[in-house]
């Protein structure tokens, strides 16, 4: 059973350091049997980056905004699993504003990432923009290259992307102390002919080395600085985007 204690030390390899922002994305059973579940992870990775450092959870919902056209900070759950959703309801937390995209983010750089209100989830203004500029922490543990590693989309939008296009969401929108308004958001969504596939270009960066995994508990913990991961993904999108996705006839 992982305990805290070897949760530290085993996230440690992921090269956490004090002061960091790292963004964890996560299939918390894949740790295997963890003492005190969920929240003796949160817990490590707070320990690790320390009073001032950063830790982001992302809190996704795909059908709030998208679907029923409706988002509440509070209320509106996480779709990306149980760590994140016990991370949005711990007393602190403060989730960013995008309602499809958005992050449960605790530590010492909460208020930055609550102002990164750009209507574009990838956006020059947005959670992930900051990300980048901070140099943080990508930790991935136990997902298909294919469920993690979102800066992907951040690159690929400021690379102009061919695959992709800007779709407008719009709803009902509501922040804690604020009166409910009708807002819209937008996110740059594969072209309907395209189904997203970035195996083949994150085997290629893990293989380089590029992309570092170790071992946490019984998962595979995969990680990479933000910056170095913008600097090696650019070219591919511009020049290899094969590499990320596949086209499909219309309705196969």
């Amino acid at each position: 059973m992982l305990t805290r204690a070897q949760a530290v030390e085993q996230f440690r390899a992921t090269g956490i350091t004090p002061g960091d922002t790292v963004m964890v994305h996560s299939a918390f059973r894949s740790l295997g049997p963890v003492e005190g579940g969920p929240d003796t992870v949160i817990d490590a990775l707070l320990e690790l980056v320390g009073p001032e450092g950063t830790v982001l959870f992302p809190t996704f919902n795909f059908h709030a905004w998208t679907e029923a056209h409706y988002w509440d900070s509070d209320e509106t759950p996480s779709e990306m699993g149980a760590l994140t959703e016990i991370a949005r309801r711990r007393p602190g937390a403060v989730r960013t504003p995008h309602p499809i995209y958005s992050f449960a983010v605790l530590g010492a750089r909460q208020a930055g990432f609550a102002a990164c209100d750009d209507v574009e989830a990838f956006g020059p203004r947005s959670a992930f923009a900051l990300f980048h500029r901070l140099d943080g922490l990508i930790v991935s543990i136990g997902l298909d290259w294919n469920s993690t590693f979102t800066l992907t989309h951040f690159i690929e939008r400021e690379n102009d992307a061919s695959y992709r296009r800007t779709k407008r969401f719009g709803g009902i929108y509501l922040l804690p102390g604020q009166p409910p308004a009708v807002r819209e958001f937008t996110m740059f969504v594969r072209r309907d002919e395209t189904r997203t596939r970035i195996n083949p270009a994150m085997d290629e960066l893990a293989g380089r080395g590029v992309v570092g995994i170790t071992p946490v508990g019984e998962a595979g913990v995969a990680f990479c600085r933000a910056g170095r991961f913008y600097t090696e993904l650019a070219p591919i999108v511009r020049e290899r985007p094969h590499l990320l996705h596949h086209t499909v006839q219309r309705g196969g």
